[in-house]
């Protein structure tokens, strides 16, 4: 995405010192990496610093309230730091979002002429089904903290369902689906919550 520079400043890295000066919003959970935004006290400009990343891609973006991506950062390493702006874009509410391989954490933010307001506790934290396929056993393991349904579906190439399952109020899913009754073939792993939908392609010989 094209922006001028009053709209975008991006800095990829900045004094530690000032990192330690600045108060800060932080996510930690199990396995969830550590993920601040730092209020730097210059009207509409803030600091990231992510840290504790596990092997893999992760992307920083900022959505408006429809969900459309407005800025995004590929981030590399297990490490991260940079300052933005959000000068030029206009006051309201907006989403932090970082996202990795396995999880998405969402902070909702408020962008005033003077500042950009948060709330540590209007975060959220998704984390992503873990799907793995040991011959003819699939296991789906599915961390669950906001107790959503879950529904899992497999279906063949022809769309028709060989297995379907909903677990409700489950905070930590477990699911083992044996396919030594399945016949060779490709097929595909729905698996969905009220606000997400994830689909895997599986193959069995």
């Amino acid at each position: 995405m094209n922006m001028n520079r009053n709209y975008l400043y991006h800095r990829a890295t900045f004094a530690v010192v000032v990192l330690l000066l600045l108060g800060s919003i932080q996510v930690r959970g199990s396995s969830l990496p550590d993920f601040r935004i730092i209020n730097a006290g210059l009207g509409q400009q803030f600091a990231v610093s992510v840290a504790g990343l596990e092997p893999g891609e992760a992307e920083f973006q900022v959505k408006n309230q429809r969900g459309r991506v407005l800025l995004s950062q590929s981030i590399k390493g297990a490490e991260y730091q940079g300052i933005y702006s959000l000068e030029g874009m206009g006051e309201g509410a907006y989403t932090f979002v970082l996202r990795t391989s396995g999880t998405e954490i969402s902070q909702p933010i408020q962008l005033t002429r003077r500042a950009v307001l948060y709330n540590l506790e209007a975060r959220t934290v998704v984390y992503f089904p873990e799907v793995i396929l040991k011959g003819r056993q699939l296991d789906v393991n599915f961390l669950n903290p906001a107790l959503a349904d879950f529904t899992l579906v497999l279906r063949n190439e022809g769309g028709h369902v060989l297995y379907e399952q909903t677990f409700k109020g489950v905070p930590d899913i477990e699911k083992r689906i044996n396919l030594l009754q399945v016949p060779a073939g490709d097929f595909y792993l729905e698996m969905k919550t009220p606000l997400y939908h994830w689909q895997q392609a599986i193959s069995l010989e």
